[in-house]
Parts: structure tokens; sequence; C-alpha cells
């Protein structure tokens, strides 16, 4: 198929006078001009006498050409090209000495134009004929190759800054961890926790087979690497590797890198007696704390409680409890317990979330709630915190006199805690005696003068200031 070229065979050198003196007739001219994408015709003294050009990049810089015309090849380019004009323009004694040079042209604006030439005698005495390829679309793609080259250099370098920290880390860890190759089941990694808890060094261990790790506890190892990839879960045993001093803990765990299967192996010692005596003593400590303690499984229902609980809850033992959605005891209403369960979720951790406890006979008090998720034996458990604060707030206004907070910061304070009704109408007590107080301030405690900027009878502002126990309960006689 034909494909147009934007100038092609219709480049000519601008001047056919000066063409016709360089070469023997026009058609040597016209072959010149479209042999190459920049042509220049020079004389005996290296000035430019025309030039002729193909492709549209060098249509755009048609006047910048047209400035060469009349100047000395020499002076149109940079200072370090200048000993390769000059070779250009010597005479050769045979054909094999010419070799293209690459030449880089000053531009009055922008970058540097960088072009290939080879020089040719025309066949006229004097005139010489310097073929130029443009340079730039390579130029373009030799910085791009940089850029390429220094970005890939800077990933690189962020690439060792991470491998070391994760070194760092992985060589610091107090827990035992052990990588493991999922089609070779040979150990790729090992640091220096798992060493001490298998009793050989990292230099023995590494590439070793699970049998040179942990002996005969090695089947074991396998079957259950064998099940966490089957059902990508954690799994959990117990064993004593050979070489090991006491029992030890080993967590299994797969991942993949790219298409390869690898296992984590997590292994810490295992207390025979201690750890089951400090759980003994936790659960006794959690059974006789004086908040309430809730343990509740993902789906929200009550696996078991504390005495605190049965007694805040009113109900009748700690088994009653147990299968019943913690809803029923603990929120105003469902939509507050479901955004606790949703941010428990989503977070991990509440903290002082301020609801209600509701009893089996409909009784009200208010708690603070803190809650964690965590993992469990048989997925993820919710521990609920709950703490009364009713009798704190009821002790905190009667320090205060009976009245409600004095800020609004306090009174935002209440929200969840106070009903709706109780904080507006407190609040409007306390601004009113705000207001009272500053009235006194601005008139010297004339109650008249008083009375009459707050719009007041006299008698109604004696009421009110014997309400809210501001000045002395007796009015004053006025002056």
């Amino acid at each position: 198929m034909d494909i147009k070229a934007s100038e092609g065979p219709n480049a000519r050198f601008q001047s056919r006078e000066i063409a016709r003196s360089a070469f023997s007739d026009e058609t040597a001219a016209d072959l010149a001009a479209n042999a190459a994408d920049l042509a220049l015709l020079i004389d005996h003294r290296g000035i430019v006498r025309d030039a002729a050009f193909s492709g549209d990049e060098f249509s755009e810089d048609d006047d910048a050409f047209d400035s060469w015309i009349g100047r000395k090849w020499i002076d149109l380019v940079n200072v370090d090209s200048r000993d390769k004009v000059t070779a250009l323009l010597a005479p050769q004694t045979t054909p094999g000495q010419r070799r293209w040079r690459h030449v880089n042209h000053v531009q009055p604006s922008g970058p540097d134009l960088p072009v290939r030439y080879f020089t040719l005698p025309t066949g006229r005495e004097g005139w010489t004929l310097a073929i130029g390829r443009d340079l730039r679309a390579a130029s373009r793609m030799q910085t791009r190759l940089i850029e390429a080259q220094r970005s890939m250099e800077r990933d690189y370098a962020r690439v060792r800054e991470a491998e070391t920290r994760f070194r760092l880390l992985f060589q610091l860890a107090a827990e035992g961890v052990i990588i493991i190759d999922g089609n070779t089941f040979r150990i790729t990694d090992v640091n220096a926790a798992a060493s001490r808890l298998l009793g050989r060094s990292s230099q023995r261990l590494e590439g070793r087979s699970l049998e040179g790790a942990f002996g005969a506890a090695a089947d074991i190892v396998r079957e259950t690497l064998a099940v966490a990839r089957r059902t990508g879960r954690t799994e959990t045993i117990e064993l004593t590797p050979d070489g090991a001093k006491k029992p030890c803990k080993l967590l299994a765990s797969v991942y993949r890198q790219g298409r390869e299967v690898y296992f984590l192996a997590r292994i810490s010692a295992k207390d025979s007696g201690g750890s089951a005596e400090t759980d003994a003593s936790m659960a006794r400590l959690a059974a006789i704390l004086p908040d309430a303690l809730v343990l509740t499984g993902e789906d929200g229902k009550i696996l078991s409680v504390n005495e605190a609980f049965v007694e805040i809850a009113q109900l009748s033992d700690i088994d009653s409890a147990v299968g019943i959605p913690i809803e029923s005891y603990l929120g105003r209403t469902e939509t507050e317990v479901n955004v606790l369960m949703a941010n428990l979720r989503e977070h991990g951790v509440i903290r002082n979330f301020a609801t209600l406890v509701r009893s089996q006979h409909d009784l009200r008090e208010a708690v603070e709630v803190s809650a964690v998720a965590a993992p469990g034996p048989t997925g993820i458990v919710f521990g609920f915190s709950i703490r009364p604060v009713g009798r704190r707030l009821v002790a905190g206004r009667q320090r205060a006199g009976g009245a409600m907070p004095s800020t609004v910061d306090q009174l935002s304070d209440l929200v969840g805690r106070v009903a709706l009704k109780d904080i507006v109408r407190e609040s409007t007590d306390m601004i009113e005696q705000s207001c009272i107080e500053a009235a006194l301030a601005l008139t010297n405690d004339n109650r008249a003068s008083a009375a009459e900027i707050l719009g007041l009878s006299r008698q109604s502002l004696y009421a009110k200031m014997h309400r809210h126990n501001i000045g002395e309960l007796q009015p004053k006689s006025e002056h």
C-alpha cells in the first residue's frame, strides 16, 4: 500500500540557481534534497548556501533553517561540535575515510538540535553536500531511558531500605519465626528466636528439610502445614522438637509471593504449669471485678458474664444470660447497639461509649462501655467492660448544689447519659442564672436596676435568685 509522505519527493532546495551551480543537473539536486531528513549545500568557504528538508518535524523549524543560509556552518553548531564540522568539510583522499558524525546545532530558543551528518562532494569543484539525519527522536528516547533508569535505581534503593528494616525486625522479634517453601518444605529463613527455641544455629537451619529442623516431630509439622494450606486458616500444634529444651507451640499459616506458596510458622515456648495457673488467676479476678464483664461471640450472643453484670442486670444467676443477645440488656435502642457493634468490628476497640443497661424488670442505669475484639478458639470474640456512672453523675450534681454543669462543653458531655429534656431544662436554668449574675454585676448589685435590665418585676427577680441561690435570700432595701 502506498503511503503519502508529508514532504517526500517534493522536497527541494530553495534556490534553483544555487542547486544548478552545485550539481550537474536538477535531478541530482532533487535526489540529494530527498535523500535525508536535512540536506545542506556548502561552498568552498564553508558557508551554507542552501538547505532542503523533508518530514513534518523539520517543517516546524522552517524559519530557523532560513537563518542558516549565508552563514558559516561552523558558526551554527556548539563549541564541542566545531571540530566535527571541520573534519566533515576537510577533503577526503579516499571514500573509506568518510564517516557519520553527531553535530549539535544551536537553537535560538529551546534545546539543541542533534543531527547526524555525512558529507559528499557534489560533482562541482568547491561544493559539498551535507546529508543529515534527525536525532531528536533518539535523543528523547535516550532521555526517557535515563529517567527510567534513575526511577528504577530509586525504587531499588527503597526496596533495599525496606528489606533492611524487615531483616532487623525479623531478627529482633521475640517470637520465633520460620519461613518454609511450600513446594519443597525446606526452610528458607529463620530468625534468632526460633534458632534458640530449636537449639540450632540459623546457618544449620536455613536450607534444611523439616526433618533436619524438627526431628521426629517433622511429620506432624508437615501435616499441620498441609491442613493450613488446604483450609487457609492458622493451625496450632504443640510439639517438642529434637534439640529443644522445653515443649513449644507452633502456629502455621500460608501466604503467597507471586506464584510461589510459602508457610509462615511462628513458634514459642509453652509453659507447662505457669500458663494454666495464670489463666486461672485471671479468671478469678474477672469474676470478682466491680465492673461488669461480658464476653460475646461475633453474632452478639453472650458466652459468659461475671457477678457484677448479674447484679446490674438483676439476673438470677450467671448461666441465665448465656446465649441471650447482648442488645437484650445493653443500649437505649437496637440501633445504638448496632452502631456499637459496627464500630467494634471495624476498629477492634471502643472506649467510654455512653449508653444504658436495662434489667429484666426494665430498670435502667447509665453506664460507660469499653470493648475489644480478639481472636478466639472458634472465631472472633468481643469483650465488654461495663461501668455504671449514674451514681457518679448524681454525686457530681450534688457537689455543684444540684445544678447542671456550667459550660457548654460540660453539657455536651452529658449527651448519652442524661435524657434530652433534662439537659434542655437545666441548660435553660444555667443560662438564666448567668444572665441574672451578669445583670447584678452591671448594676453593682442594685436589684431594682437589674430587674429593669432583664425585663422582670422585682418579685420575679427575687424568686429566681432564691431558686438559683444567688446572693442573700432576703431582698435588700432599695435606696
